[in-house]
């Protein structure tokens, strides 16, 4: 079970895959999530790993969340120590950009993702 502070991957998504660049299952509604942030703390989380940030330098694997909702509108970086970063999807439109160093930068597409609701 990995854990996300207070939070493991399964409290935020139901049968989260992604096949061909298309993310699909669902993502559970969390109220007042405070570990995540302090003020937008509330809604549906996408957790992802990659295995080829976990113990690079800070910054191998970037990614950029796009679309409706969005806030930061600059690439984060993935966590070398676990490998994973979660983002708040706003709405199915969003999309996530990859930028991995030594790889081609690929987009991940949500809108088969199911937002659910409080």
């Amino acid at each position: 079970m990995q854990l996300l502070g207070e939070k493991t991957v399964q409290d935020l998504c139901e049968n989260l895959s992604i096949e061909d660049n298309n993310v699909t299952g669902s993502l559970k509604h969390i109220d007042n999530w405070t570990e995540f942030s302090r003020t937008d703390n509330s809604g549906n989380f996408l957790p992802l790993y990659f295995e080829e940030a976990k113990g690079q330098p800070k910054g191998t694997v970037k990614c950029e969340l796009k679309g409706t909702g969005v806030k930061l509108k600059k690439p984060v970086a993935v966590d070398e120590k676990d490998g994973l970063i979660v983002f708040q999807i706003h709405d199915k439109d969003n999309t996530i950009e990859i930028i991995s160093e030594g790889k081609e930068t690929r987009t991940l597409t949500l809108t088969e993702l199911e937002l659910k609701e409080s």
